[in-house]
């Protein structure tokens, strides 16, 4: 019996400290397991609807489903339905997760003439992200007779030469540009921003300077695009700073501080001949249309 008590109290006997341990973890044992057993008590789950459309044709639940705004609750949560692009109104898109401003655009494109053919078709307005249109894109609904009546009355080249009207690159904001062949949000994004730096177009050649802009894309728009050279911004060669003049993209870092220091040593520029002397013939024919006194 000895044996049996000492061994027993060598590997099962427990000091004051060891017993306060045991004690402490018990009680978070059984904490523990309470807050699971009523964790239910205090976490309601949101009631699922189930519609019943057994007795319902399927026209009408495309119907019901394209004006279903009331699936977003009181709190204003996004919600996703199926929606037809050619005809979804404002206020359901940014339900479906679209900024009011990418929406604006959205409309703006459809009432410019733009058209929905195709899922794929709605990455085209400018704003809708890779994000956003996974999101949405299984919800997208094209009836057949919008993606067949307009292609079967009219053949495709007729068609396309009589929706596209010629822009003026100039004054075209980027919703104007998309209608264009092979121009989506993209390349309308890139062609603003070049004309920012341009200062403006004076010939559509200066296209295939867009970044990414191939001979091909260019044979495409060039009967849909013109430009206004009066619009163009000059460039005043006698106060213009140095960043501003450096950072247009016909003129280097080295030519723009051959001009400045021939402005600080000479004074004033009388003519804008005297600009070839400085930077050369060949930016010369670049820049000219460009330069102002």
């Amino acid at each position: 019996m000895n044996l049996i008590h000492q061994f027993l109290s060598t590997w099962f006997g427990f000091n004051k400290q060891q017993r306060n341990g045991v004690i402490v973890l018990c009680t978070l044992i059984l904490a523990l397991f309470i807050f699971r057993l009523s964790i239910h008590h205090f976490i309601t789950p949101k009631p699922i609807l189930i519609a019943d459309f057994s007795n319902t044709k399927l026209p009408d639940i495309k119907h019901n489903l394209l004006l279903s705004s009331d699936s977003t609750n009181e709190e204003g949560d996004l919600s996703l339905f199926v929606f037809n692009p050619n005809t979804v109104s404002k206020e359901q898109l940014i339900k479906l997760g679209f900024k009011e401003k990418t929406a604006n655009t959205f409309i703006n494109y459809r009432n410019k003439g733009g058209q929905f053919r195709k899922k794929e078709d709605v990455k085209k307005v400018y704003g809708v992200s890779e994000t956003l249109y996974n999101n949405i894109e299984p919800y997208i609904l094209i009836e057949e007779k919008v993606k067949t009546e307009n292609l079967a009355s009219v053949p495709e080249k007729t068609s396309t030469k009589k929706i596209i009207k010629v822009i003026e690159l100039n004054t075209a904001d980027s919703v104007s540009l998309l209608p264009l062949p092979g121009i989506g949000g993209g390349y309308a994004k890139r062609i603003l921003k070049y004309r920012s730096l341009l200062g403006g177009y004076y010939h559509i050649d200066q296209l295939k300077e867009v970044y990414g802009f191939t001979d091909s894309l260019f044979q495409a728009v060039k009967t849909y695009v013109k430009v206004d050279a009066f619009l163009v911004t000059k460039i005043d060669l006698n106060t213009e700073d140095f960043k501003k003049l450096n950072a247009h993209p016909y003129v280097s870092y080295e030519e723009t501080k051959a001009i400045f220091n021939y402005r600080r040593k000479n004074g004033t520029i009388k003519t804008v001949e005297q600009v070839k002397e400085i930077v050369g013939e060949e930016t010369f024919k670049k820049i000219e249309p460009y330069l102002g006194l």
